[in-house]
């Protein structure tokens, strides 16, 4: 009876431990990043600039900021104006963290690098 009774305890202690050890993986997910994409025009910020980080994209709200929720990883960040002015640059983000790119695309109509007369 009492070989009976420990080995009931014992299977019961090793299920036990392998649902706790099962849980563990599963139990700390990586929080995401957050990446802040503003888009300006000679410092002003643009509305409804189109914006991507990686796969997901949006636009801009009137203060030229959008708000990405993203995983760990290298992402390319895009945007585009309403004149046709766009540029994009890569980024690392890791678990956690909050960068912010900052696109300054020129005078409205105009191109970034201030070509033209």
């Amino acid at each position: 009876m009492l070989n009976k009774l420990k080995f009931a305890f014992v299977s019961l202690m090793a299920a036990g431990l392998i649902f706790c050890v099962g849980n563990v993986s599963t139990a700390y997910d990586e929080p995401p990043a957050t990446v802040i994409v503003q888009v300006t025009a000679m410092g002003s910020p643009i509305e409804h600039a189109d914006v991507s980080v990686g796969d997901t994209s949006d636009t801009t709200g009137h203060n030229g900021n959008k708000v990405f929720q993203v995983n760990k990883g290298i992402y390319t960040v895009s945007v585009a104006d309403t004149h046709g002015n766009t540029d994009s640059r890569e980024v690392r983000v890791n678990p956690g963290e909050i960068i912010q790119v900052t696109f300054d695309l020129g005078a409205p109509g105009r191109p970034a690098s201030g070509g033209g007369h």
